[in-house]
């Protein structure tokens, strides 16, 4: 409808009403069982849509960029939507795009521990003394991260190729921690985010996510 700040100015400038009262800013209301309106015109509850896009590398998540780059939301040409968390812009794979806030912000909180998994190709050949230290964990400028699980899927000459879970979504945080232990990430895709999975998306689709899906979300 509105950003929190204008819909505070609305409200302070009395252009709202709550079941025929004008509303203060403070009071609690469920849209779906109050008349609420707008300079005389009702609000009705915008119906709360869910999406998966494997996104391209190279693209921006987020809604508007003003250098002018791809965003995520280039391929929905949608502007009531909006993704859920990040991925930074050499990553691929899974994210979630909805209008749900309420959702969006529970399973981004750092207390609910949704597990992100990502396909991760690093420089340089990873054994088992490295997997231990990542699992252990590392220290980096902002705390201490590990891995709670890493499987290696394929080992190279020159590269290794590893599937690795965490539970938090700090900036750049996979990317940090390999080059902490020097081996460079070359290639970085998440493939689930709590029980979505991006299974085989081709890169910049798009699909609603299933009930199922959705409804498992809700219950994180």
């Amino acid at each position: 409808m509105a950003s929190r700040r204008k819909a505070e100015e609305l409200i302070r400038t009395g252009r709202v009403r709550v079941n025929g009262v004008i509303s203060r800013i403070g009071d609690k209301v469920d849209i779906s069982s109050n008349v609420v309106e707008l300079d005389g015109v009702i609000l009705r509850p915008k119906e709360k849509e869910y999406f998966l896009i494997n996104k391209p590398k190279g693209s921006i998540t987020t809604l508007y960029d003003p250098q002018g780059r791809i965003t995520v939301m280039d391929f929905l040409k949608r502007k009531d939507l909006f993704p859920v968390g990040r991925l930074d812009k050499d990553t691929r794979g899974l994210l979630i795009i909805t209008n749900d806030g309420e959702l969006a912000n529970r399973i981004l909180h750092p207390r609910y521990e949704v597990e992100r998994r990502y396909l991760v190709t690093v420089r340089g050949r990873i054994d088992k003394e490295r997997i231990d230290i990542l699992l252990q964990g590392i220290n980096l400028d902002d705390g201490p991260a590990r891995f709670d699980d890493i499987r290696l899927v394929k080992l190279e000459s020159d590269r290794s190729i590893l599937e690795v879970s965490l539970h938090e979504g700090r900036k750049r945080l996979i990317r940090r921690i390999f080059c902490t232990i020097g081996n460079p990430v070359l290639d970085l895709v998440r493939v689930k985010f709590g029980p979505v999975e991006l299974g085989d998306l081709k890169e910049g689709k798009i699909r609603p996510l299933t009930k199922g899906e959705i409804e498992s979300l809700k219950c994180l």
